[in-house]
């Protein structure tokens, strides 16, 4: 297995969120690949920390659906498919359709406006060519709606959803692109919340993540066609 190395962290944060963040990191990079098994101990020593923000983090991506359960103590690094990568997506858009609904009808004008504004601003870094902008304009368009949901529970679920999403993307189909397109889309959503009209929120969010898993299920048919044959098998045979 790969030596994992805690980074070093320019900002103030827990040991426990860098113990999570530098293992989610190893399963998209696949220093840690799917279907491995990780252990406490053995992650707690490689990375020169106590078992207990190992623990947390490892109760973290199960919660999640990045590792699976194994032993009491560890677990397996989950194996992507066409099926899990489509029942991710399915989930977090009957999450995020609620919670946009939800946002066009309780936040703030302030709120509103904000998540508008970034919308426009995911939708400069995409036509600008900043990938790095984007993808950090395109998390905080969908955590600004989580978050002014109204629903902490939901603001939960919703985070956990898109940690799942994204390193399942990265890791399966890291070549795959539609910033555009998705910018786009936020934009159509934010307009909607800024009317204030809650099926346009909503109508507008499933359509995107319908778009985005799709694009993603089409990359990851290319990179892994036997999978889609066995999933093709498993429909109709």
């Amino acid at each position: 297995m790969t030596e994992l190395v805690l980074p070093p962290t320019g900002r103030p944060a827990t040991l426990s969120q860098v113990v999570l963040e530098t293992i989610r990191s190893a399963i998209v990079n696949q220093e840690l690949p799917s279907g491995s098994r990780v252990t406490e101990a053995g992650l707690a020593r490689q990375l020169d920390v106590s078992k207990t923000p190992v623990r947390e983090a490892l109760l973290q991506l199960r919660e999640v659906g990045l590792i699976e359960a194994d032993e009491r103590r560890g677990g397996r690094i989950v194996r992507a498919s066409r099926e899990v990568i489509r029942e991710a997506y399915e989930v977090r858009e009957a999450l995020e359709v609620f919670a946009a609904r939800a946002v066009a009808e309780r936040a703030s004008d302030a709120a509103a406006n904000a998540i508008y504004e970034i919308a426009r601003s995911s939708l400069r870094a995409a036509r600008a060519g900043a990938t790095e902008e984007y993808e950090y304009a395109d998390g905080e368009f969908h955590r600004a709606i989580a978050a002014n949901a109204a629903n902490s529970r939901l603001e939960v679920a919703i985070n956990q959803s898109l940690m799942l999403v994204s390193a399942l993307r990265q890791r399966e189909v890291p070549g795959t692109e539609s910033t555009i397109e998705c910018a786009q889309s936020h934009l159509r959503v934010a307009r909607a919340i800024r009317r204030r009209d809650v099926d346009g929120a909503g109508d507008a969010v499933a359509a995107h993540i319908q778009f985005v898993c799709r694009l993603v299920l089409a990359g990851y048919d290319e990179c892994h066609p036997s999978d889609g044959d066995l999933d093709a098998v498993a429909r109709f045979g």
